[in-house]
């Protein structure tokens, strides 16, 4: 295993303008992690892994961090382990503690101000430990909503000035992406990605993957965007995996079941390392 950075991972992504898929893996759960990381071996892609930190995770992110490291120890790839929606600096302090690869604070419920500021504080933090931050400006779409409210949408104007004053290295904007499962189909705002990405100056992270037609992911790609969250999907795939093996034995077998929840998640994950280019990477 080879654990690295979010921007050594974004440099190998640059030159061939792809937009990575970032996997949750549902708080650290073995099984979850284990498909993530089998579709990555399968790829020979790099492993960019996403804990959600307002969910609940196995034990604390310190004990989550250990269990990756167990897991991974074997890996022949780069392994980066984020933290994804940081909303108090606590988490962020804690993710940092553990031993986490990169960070996410997410101050956009803020005002601009408020953000900048407790942003800009967090990144000096995460600097002074060599670790990379991401950060977040506009108001990305909640579960069920469809992420085109005009009062949702990142202006690139405001996201020039957050990256500036903040020093954070990815930028999370909204797009016309939401979290979730969509209630109609999104349509992502290409000419919107096209100048944020300009007036940023840094790389994109596309949240809200789950539904986001792959084509237009690699859209996005050419446009700047670099990491692409996925969790939604996965859970479900796990979760539907899962139920199938409990109501199809009349002795359900655990192991079974955990298995086939795994190898859901493995089928889901490669089928979008393999749509958005992603194979033969490292």
């Amino acid at each position: 295993m080879t654990r690295t950075g979010l921007n050594d991972l974004i440099s190998l992504l640059n030159d061939r303008r792809l937009c990575l898929p970032a996997f949750d893996i549902a708080g650290g759960q073995v099984d979850f992690l284990s498909g993530v990381l089998a579709a990555c071996e399968n790829a020979r892609s790099p492993a960019l892994l996403l804990v959600y930190a307002p969910a609940e995770t196995y034990g604390d992110l310190k004990t989550c961090a250990a269990v990756v490291r167990a897991l991974t120890a074997r890996a022949s790839l780069p392994v980066v382990l984020h933290l994804d929606h940081g909303r108090d600096e606590q988490a962020v302090v804690e993710a940092l503690a553990a031993g986490f690869d990169s960070v996410m604070y997410d101050g956009s419920d803020l005002p601009l101000d408020e953000n900048i500021r407790r942003t800009k504080a967090l990144a000096e933090l995460a600097h002074a430990r060599g670790v990379a931050i991401e950060g977040e400006v506009g108001r990305i779409g909640a579960e069920q909503e469809d992420g085109l409210g005009t009062h949702a949408l990142t202006d690139p104007d405001e996201a020039a000035r957050f990256v500036r004053e903040t020093g954070v290295d990815v930028l999370a904007p909204a797009v016309g992406n939401a979290h979730g499962f969509y209630k109609a189909p999104p349509r992502l705002q290409f000419d919107l990605v096209e100048r944020i990405a300009a007036a940023a100056g840094v790389p994109l992270s596309l949240h809200g993957g789950t539904g986001i037609p792959l084509e237009d992911v690699r859209r996005a790609g050419e446009l700047g965007m670099r990491k692409m969250n996925v969790a939604t999907g996965l859970h479900k795939a796990f979760a539907d995996a899962l139920r199938q093996a409990a109501t199809a034995e009349e002795r359900f077998s655990w192991r079974a079941g955990m298995k086939a929840a795994s190898a859901a998640v493995t089928e889901m994950a490669g089928d979008y390392l393999r749509r958005l280019g992603l194979e033969g990477l490292v």
